[in-house]
């Protein structure tokens, strides 16, 4: 079998499918990248047994066969080199299914093992939901909601996002058990009746990479166990996670008796001054009237600091601790120049949201505050 395509266009493909490969893994049928050869077209694909990714691309061949080659292999070649046409012939080994591949430059000769494959018959999956998403809007929504995805793999849900699809809008949460994000989008879609489906973050993440296109198509299959991102010639497959996501609805609260309207990049920039200032990284606001203290020690070390802002208050005066990595984390992923936090008591959850959005749903980040020494 032979091929000969450019080293950039196959650096862009296997970039591509090669995020599907575990950085650790002791199966060795997950370190390989498999190239299908058909007239005029290479298929790679890669996978960990959870995530798939598929890249079709434009190749000069009139072969057809299918091999593997070992990711690390390959990709550290390609990223040695400097782009010009290469030329890759498979030969097998007499009575074995191993084999190697010989690569041809204008410039060097080198060559790599192989392992030759039967095509794999695919199971076709039913897919009941289809779903067109402009691709800023679909990376936005996961831009604001997967930094708070749980790392607790006793939690296995809150290691995803959990998607909602109703009428026309989507929904994604996600939750750390700390704090929580809701982000809603308008979609052209129509489900009559409410779906829910967790996709893991990693997934999320490989996704962000790899959409650049102007839209995104997603399918849902009908038992709810897998999704599919279409994007151009890639196509991303993914089991979804299958354990029931937390009521989040519960934990919202729907009693706020206090406002506080500031400019984002101002309290942004003081907590994260403050907040180096702390031996455990907790902050410390005081907010009365027109003016916001964020306060913090380090009793060990004789270090302190507190900076005041001017800001809109309506309640009774309050002081209340958080982490501020939680915080630095929730105003980093609001956009407005002002933003509203909406407040009940010292141990209730707490509502970061832009002060100024069409809908006044669209988007809240819920941050617990912590316990701080009077």
């Amino acid at each position: 079998m032979k091929l000969t395509s450019s080293i950039r266009q196959l650096q862009d493909a296997i970039g591509k499918v090669a995020q599907a490969i575990p950085a650790k893994t002791l199966d060795p049928r997950f370190e390989n990248i498999h190239l299908s050869l058909e007239s005029g077209s290479l298929t790679l694909f890669a996978t960990d047994g959870e995530i798939s990714i598929t890249v079709k691309s434009e190749v000069d061949t009139t072969d057809a066969g299918n091999i593997g080659i070992k990711a690390r292999t390959l990709q550290d070649f390609l990223r040695s080199m400097y782009d010009t046409a290469v030329t890759f012939t498979m030969e097998r080994q007499e009575i074995s299914d191993h084999g190697t591949v010989y690569i041809t430059t204008d410039k060097g000769k080198y060559k790599i093992p192989c392992l030759f494959e039967s095509k794999t018959e695919k199971q076709e999956k039913s897919y009941d939901i289809s779903l067109e998403l402009p691709t800023t809007e679909l990376l936005d929504l996961i831009q604001k909601t997967i930094f708070a995805c749980s790392v607790d793999g006793m939690r296995p849900a809150m290691m995803g996002v959990l998607f909602e699809f109703e009428g026309g809008v989507i929904t994604g949460v996600s939750t750390d058990g700390h704090r929580l994000v809701r982000c809603r989008k308008n979609s052209s879609s129509d489900i009559t009746e409410k779906q829910k489906i967790v996709i893991p973050s990693r997934v999320l993440s490989i996704l962000q990479k790899l959409a650049q296109n102007e839209s995104v198509t997603m399918r849902i299959d009908s038992e709810r166990r897998f999704v599919r991102f279409v994007i151009d010639n890639i196509v991303l497959d993914a089991s979804l996670i299958i354990e029931p996501y937390p009521n989040y609805d519960a934990v919202i609260p729907v009693e706020h008796d206090k406002h506080l309207i500031v400019d984002r990049s101002m309290i942004y920039d003081s907590v994260r001054r403050v907040g180096r200032f702390s031996s455990i990284g907790d902050v410390k606001m005081v907010i009365a009237g027109e003016l916001l203290k964020v306060m913090a020690e380090n009793t060990n070390e004789g270090e302190a600091a507190q900076e005041e802002l001017p800001c809109i208050y309506h309640g009774e005066e309050i002081t209340i601790g958080f982490n501020s990595r939680f915080i630095e984390a929730a105003l980093a992923h609001l956009d407005d120049t002002e933003i509203c936090i909406e407040l009940k008591s010292p141990t209730t959850a707490v509502i970061f949201k832009p002060h100024k959005q069409e809908d006044d749903d669209k988007l809240i980040i819920l941050v617990m505050p912590v316990r701080i020494n009077s």
